[in-house]
Parts: structure tokens; C-alpha cells; sequence
């Protein structure tokens, strides 16, 4: 897995002012977390969005190189953002080393056309996401499924999934990820008879 690098700046002002201020020039306050210890830190927008091209997920981890400290690796673990503009207003950063597995989410992407729909069945994703606890080395970009064959009334669960033997599925092994439904029948109602 190709390991990106993340640009920040130690912080040592806090409240709402400060946060404020430092939004309105341009930066993201953030908090790394570690085992019981916390370091504020303020990034970039610019170099956030050149990170995650404008979408932030917990399923990459990055270099986070900050003057006059040592690099750490660190993945997102919680964000905030503004209810208007959608702007991201607040970062919750996880250190990571490379010989302690992580607990995160990672994006599902679906492959093919169930074969149920041919015969008019209705697909429905239920999950976009699942959680999974591996080695950073491990951590992968995104979990490719195939839907190909399933047929109407059938569904994939969360343990259907194939994972390679570096990665434990966390989520629950029966929850449901996609299904293929019966189509509806519409039942016809009687015209009512007209008097003659």
C-alpha cells in the first residue's frame, strides 16, 4: 500500500476564536490522539484536499510530517463540518505504527449486474461500508464485491465476503450488504361497474 504524506503545524492557541480564525486563513484545526495522549495540530484545506481529493476517509493512512517533530503515521478517525457550507471545520486524527493492527471502516465498491435482475428483480444496498482490524500495511484502499450472481430473494452478508487472511472483519457476520428483491407486483383494481 502506497503510504501519502499529510503537512501540519503544532498549535498552541485554543477556543472557539482562535478555531475560527485559523478557518478563516485557510487552516483545519486537529487533535492526533494516542493511547491516552493528545497533540493539536493545524493543516492546510489546500492540503487536505490534495490528500483525499476532497473526500475524507478513514481507510487511508499517511505520513504526517510536522516541523520539528518526528514523521508519524495516522489515518482520520472523526471529523466535523459546517452544516451550511459543508466545509470540514474539525479533524480527529489516530497515530498509528506499523506493528499495531488498526480498527477502522473501508469503503465497498460493487462489481457486475445480479443476475436476478434479469428477470426483474429490484438490487438494494444496504451497507456502503464495512469494519475491519488489520495491520497498516494490510489497510486497503477500498473491498471489491461481486454481485454477479445473485439471484432474486438471495443476499450477501457481511461474512460472504472474501478478505485476505491479513484482514478480520469486525462488522456483524450476518449483517446484510446487498439483496436482490422480487419485483412488486402491482395488483389491478376492478373498474368499477358503471350503471347502465
Amino acid at each position: 500500500m502506497e503510504t501519502k504524506m499529510l503537512q501540519a503545524e503544532l498549535r498552541d492557541n485554543f477556543g472557539k476564536n482562535v478555531n475560527n480564525r485559523l478557518r478563516a486563513s485557510g487552516f483545519i484545526p486537529a487533535v492526533i490522539y494516542s493511547h491516552g495522549t493528545t497533540q493539536t495540530i493545524k493543516i492546510t484545506e489546500k492540503a487536505l484536499f490534495d490528500l483525499f481529493k476532497g473526500r475524507v476517509s478513514e481507510n487511508i493512512i499517511f505520513d504526517l510530517k510536522i516541523p520539528g517533530n518526528d514523521d508519524v503515521m495516522a489515518f482520520v478517525k472523526d471529523y466535523q463540518t459546517d452544516p451550511v457550507s459543508e466545509k470540514i471545520t474539525h479533524l480527529d486524527l489516530f497515530r498509528v505504527t506499523k506493528d499495531e493492527k488498526i480498527h477502522t471502516r473501508v469503503p465497498l465498491e460493487f462489481a457486475g449486474i445480479p443476475v436476478g435482475t434479469k428477470s426483474g428483480g429490484n438490487v438494494e444496498i444496504y451497507h456502503h461500508e464495512i469494519q475491519i482490524e488489520c495491520f497498516p500495511k494490510d489497510l486497503p484502499e477500498k473491498i471489491v464485491v461481486d454481485i454477479s450472481s445473485l439471484d432474486i430473494d438471495k443476499n450477501i452478508h457481511a461474512k460472504d465476503i472474501p478478505f485476505d487472511e491479513s484482514i478480520k472483519l469486525v462488522s456483524n457476520p450476518e449483517l446484510v450488504i446487498v439483496a436482490v428483491h422480487s419485483p412488486k407486483v402491482v395488483e389491478e383494481t376492478p373498474a368499477a361497474e358503471v350503471p347502465a
